[in-house]
């Protein structure tokens, strides 16, 4: 008795997992072009098949990869959950491909997929869609009715700057727009090859560029007036002008996938139809001014600098050595920083070319950072030297209009002549002085040297006939 009673409660809970458990097999597109996927997909609601197996093999398509999608619903107070698992085909020729009727197996239950006919075109050009590329429903319900849903979006080219001098940094980004109600009506397409051409578009000459480097593009919430917007930055780079010739931006275009909607949508069949749209922007131009005359007008830096700096020592003995670092940081071209001016030769303080380090940040239109110029000096005479009578940094301020110097605030004092002798001892001056200590200080007459030439010349006479008698004498033997 109670495994009868076990048996009905198990048939009945069967029952309604059937019942509850919605099924559907639906086609993609059937007319697709050669360069893009045919699609199958099986729908289930409210659960996920664990096990599904029977997508069939189609002669002239390539069996491709599966996808899974999970989409919640909710109206009028109710969630409803679709799980929509979809094998995609890829077309291997072009004309018609006929797809026979097959039949899925889920979780144990079977769903029938009528016979259809796919039409595989030649690759479309950029922007037009197959007119007869709707969805085909292979269950009961009838092919929807799509509607045009007007969206807000926008494609903006924004440069917050309008007139700039030679050398100034223009900040320059893209981005797009669209309202949170409408998410759901764009998608990107084709996205890497568009970028591409709208950088190569916005390109100019004569300009020093660094760009923001993107390794992915992600939402930030905004709001444009009172509505909640989603913005997708798609270009960020800050421009430096060359030459005082203005920059012209053209006009540049993004296509997106736009979706009409069903009139009549159902949670297990295709709601939206894709088309494509295409967004622009308009035509810009940016005024760049000639920096006012200055003697280094060709040479000097353009943005907003200030100084820091570093000695290790104030003070130190003759010869010794020292390193003094000047920092310029702020905000401009940093990589193109040049190295301070040289205002006076010094001798007395020998200084040596500097070494340089350097480090930016890349943040809201704004390149920020910092140059080193670290050098070292040698004191070669005793003195007091003021650095700012050696060497300056002039550059052009954009926000003043003016030309500004920063100059060096340290002193360096070599200290007196009593460390003299000690560098003269710690030179190698060979061995010539080590003998001075045994050998005799007397003074020597000049025309004692002129005897000492006699004395020799004599003897050398008198060895040079004794050698001749000899030579004479074994001769005659």
């Amino acid at each position: 008795m109670k495994k009868g009673i076990g048996f009905l409660l198990w048939l009945l809970c069967w029952a309604s997992f059937c019942q509850a458990q919605e099924l559907t097999v639906e086609y993609g597109p059937t007319v697709v072009p050669i360069d893009q996927y045919f699609t199958i997909s099986l729908k289930s609601s409210p659960t996920r098949p664990a096990k599904v197996e029977g997508f069939p093999e189609i002669e002239g398509l390539q069996k491709s990869t599966q996808r899974q999608v999970k989409s919640t619903y909710t109206t009028g107070g109710v969630t409803t959950v679709v799980f929509t698992i979809t094998q995609q085909y890829a077309p291997l020729r072009e004309g018609e491909i006929p797809i026979k009727p097959f039949t899925l197996t889920v979780d144990g239950a079977t769903v029938n997929a009528p016979a259809a006919t796919l039409k595989v075109v030649a690759s479309l050009p950029p922007g037009q869609v197959p007119l007869d590329s709707l969805p085909a429903t292979a269950g009961p319900a009838n092919t929807p009715e799509f509607v045009e849903v007007k969206e807000n979006a926008f494609l903006t080219l924004h440069l917050p700057k309008t007139q700039v001098y030679a050398g100034e940094g223009v900040p320059l980004s893209l981005w797009f727009y669209v309202a949170e109600t409408d998410l759901n009506l764009l998608d990107f397409h084709e996205f890497e090859p568009q970028i591409l051409e709208i950088i190569r578009q916005l390109k100019q000459a004569s300009v020093l560029e660094e760009v923001l480097e993107q390794r992915e593009i992600l939402p930030e919430k905004v709001k444009v007036g009172e509505k909640d917007f989603t913005r997708f930055k798609l270009y960020e780079a800050v421009l430096f002008p060359i030459t005082a010739k203005d920059l012209l931006f053209p006009p540049v275009s993004l296509r997106m996938i736009k979706y009409k909607l069903a009139k009549d949508p159902s949670l297990l069949r295709q709601n939206r139809m894709p088309e494509y749209k295409t967004y622009s922007t308009p035509s810009k131009r940016v005024a760049v001014r000639p920096l006012p005359p200055h003697p280094l007008r060709d040479q000097v830096a353009v943005g907003v600098f200030r100084l820091r700096e570093q000695l290790s020592k104030n003070e130190i003995a003759l010869n010794q050595n020292l390193v003094y670092q000047m920092r310029i940081e702020g905000e401009g071209n940093i990589n193109a920083l040049p190295l301070p001016q040289g205002i006076g030769i010094s001798s007395e303080l020998e200084i040596y070319p500097p070494e340089v380090r350097q480090a930016t940040s890349f943040s809201q239109g704004r390149i920020t950072g910092y140059k080193t110029f670290r050098y070292f000096m040698v004191g070669r005479q005793a003195g007091v030297y003021p650095l700012n009578e050696l060497f300056q940094w002039v550059y052009f301020n954009p926000v003043t209009a003016r030309y500004d110097t920063l100059r060096p605030s340290v002193t360096v004092r070599v200290r007196g002549q009593e460390d003299q002798n000690l560098f003269i001892r710690a030179q190698d001056v060979g061995n010539f002085y080590s003998i001075i200590d045994t050998e005799s200080n007397q003074l020597i007459d000049l025309d004692q040297f002129k005897e000492v030439q006699l004395y020799t010349n004599v003897v050398l006479a008198v060895m040079g006939l004794v050698a001749l008698f000899i030579f004479i004498y074994k001769g005659n033997e």
